[in-house]
């Protein structure tokens, strides 16, 4: 972080101009589309930089950075793809939750789940389940989604892929955390990774089926109308087939 270039350009990029990046490469590396990224410069590269313009700089992966980093990744090639990034013509970012073979404790809010083959149910739509591994030795597999309160998905998880669709208006991934805005300030959702055993879903804020889920890191909070709410706080749910059945 304390590194400068030639001319005192240090690391740090505001996150306006963060933000702005991650709009325009559609919140993941314009190369192959994960969505754990870093932000580059490319035109100039950061030695050269003498501010942080988002039109010079880009979504890159770790590994295609490093590519950069060794030379076997032109600046040419990485203007190419900036100009198309990978997940607009996808219209998505994905990665890979890193989950064992154990049980997987997954905290959604107030609520903590551990070996629960359906976490929560709504109106007999799976929000989160899990299936065993298709071979020994491999990790359960996580599937569901999360919509906001509008009921549009802003992300989905099939059997540990998680993906962000490039229609939010913002998904910034930072260390183990995936945040999902709907405007500034305004989380739509939070998420916490610890691989390999745990998941938590430190801020929800959505509606599905005439359901309304809202939480942070110490409650869930239910309603049927968004007005009157039911409150759930440091529960433990372990071994059952349906966690949470919301009929």
């Amino acid at each position: 972080m304390g590194e400068r270039n030639q001319h005192g350009l240090g690391r740090y990029v505001p996150q306006e101009v963060r933000r702005k990046i991650r709009s325009r490469c559609g919140f993941g590396c314009v190369i192959c589309g994960l969505a754990y990224y870093d932000y580059e410069h490319f035109n100039p590269d950061f030695k050269d930089a003498k501010e942080h313009n988002p039109v010079g700089m880009t979504l890159l992966c770790m590994q295609c950075n490093q590519k950069r980093a060794r030379g076997t990744l032109s600046a040419a090639t990485v203007a190419r793809a900036n100009d198309n990034p990978k997940c607009k013509q996808q219209g998505f970012a994905s990665e890979l939750f890193d989950f064992g073979p154990g049980p997987i404790e997954v905290r959604f809010a107030g609520v903590s789940f551990i070996d629960c083959e359906t976490l929560i149910q709504i109106r007999g739509v799976n929000l989160l389940s899990f299936r065993p591994p298709e071979e020994p030795g491999a990790p359960l597999l996580l599937s569901g989604f999360f919509p906001d309160v509008t009921g549009a998905t802003t992300l989905k998880i099939v059997d540990n892929e998680w993906s962000a669709g490039d229609d939010n208006w913002d998904v910034e991934v930072e260390g183990p955390r995936i945040t999902i805005r709907r405007g500034l300030g305004d989380v739509a959702l939070q998420i916490r990774v610890h691989p390999p055993h745990a998941l938590a879903v430190e801020k929800i804020d959505m509606e599905f089926e005439g359901y309304f889920l809202k939480g942070n890191e110490e409650t869930l909070s239910y309603s049927m109308d968004g007005k009157s709410w039911s409150k759930l706080t440091s529960v433990g749910i372990q071994g059952c087939k349906v966690g949470i059945m919301f009929a």
